[in-house]
């Protein structure tokens, strides 16, 4: 990830800048071109200032735009304020390094409470995709309204006072609303993309015989691997497309 300063400039406008600055910035979100939902904007001398996260220095280049983005781009124009460029700050080294592949082998949507960057990753490397990759905002949105709904469980199964089991259970449940959503996410993309995309499923339990020998929720067919993928996973089906880890309390 990287800080990134991005610049706007305005002239007779019709409009609020701040706001059609705030449009940009939405849909710059939308589209994962920018990460985090705090993107305060400030006003300087010769124009506005908004600092932002991103997960490559090229994010916010024209090529990665989606038509949404274009068109806020193009509606603030036409309203007198203008994106004029963007400086690099520096590398964010508190956030995730984001995936150089552009071919992985497979893919995981996995996310956590504590996650700001894009819930789609390589599987290899265990690094996150940029959503704009895709090339489909809707599709990004989608994902990204996922990974909300996920850590909001997930902040509530770790941390919460009141609905802790169905917290839980939405996020280790493959039959839950939220898994349900979030395969059918996975099949979106795989189709999107042609590369094999697994959906993770969280897993706590005590009893460790239990563990070490539970079959695939969905077939019932063996999934645990011979050894933990990335420290994390301990069990993979590929023909359901599933992936999840060795109960937490185990470990």
């Amino acid at each position: 990830m990287y800080q990134v300063i991005v610049h706007f400039s305005y002239q007779n406008f019709e409009q609020d800048p701040v706001t059609l600055i705030g449009q940009i910035l939405n849909q710059w979100l939308y589209n994962g071109q920018v990460i985090g939902r705090e993107m305060p904007i400030t006003f300087h001398q010769n124009g506005f200032q908004a600092s932002v996260c991103t997960p490559e220095q090229e994010s916010l280049l024209p090529d990665n735009n989606s038509e949404e983005v274009n068109e806020a781009l193009l509606q603030a124009v036409e309203n007198g304020v203008n994106f004029t460029g963007f400086e690099i700050v520096g590398r964010d080294y508190q956030g995730e390094e984001t995936s150089h592949n552009k071919q992985p082998k497979f893919q995981i949507l996995y996310t956590t409470h504590l996650d700001t960057c894009s819930p789609l990753y390589d599987g290899e490397q265990f690094a996150p995709i940029p959503l704009y990759r895709l090339k489909d905002q809707a599709l990004s949105e989608a994902l990204l309204e996922w990974q909300q709904n996920w850590q909001a469980c997930d902040l509530l199964q770790m941390k919460g006072s009141v609905l802790e089991e169905s917290a839980l259970m939405q996020i280790s449940d493959n039959r839950s609303e939220l898994a349900i959503s979030g395969l059918d996410l996975c099949k979106q993309v795989e189709e999107k993309t042609q590369i094999p995309t697994f959906y993770y499923l969280y897993r706590l339990g005590t009893d460790e015989l239990e563990e070490h020998n539970r079959k695939c929720p969905s077939c019932n067919g063996e999934w645990k691997l011979a050894s933990p993928l990335h420290e994390i996973f301990h069990f993979k089906c590929d023909h359901c497309r599933l992936i999840s880890n060795l109960s937490w309390e185990l470990l």
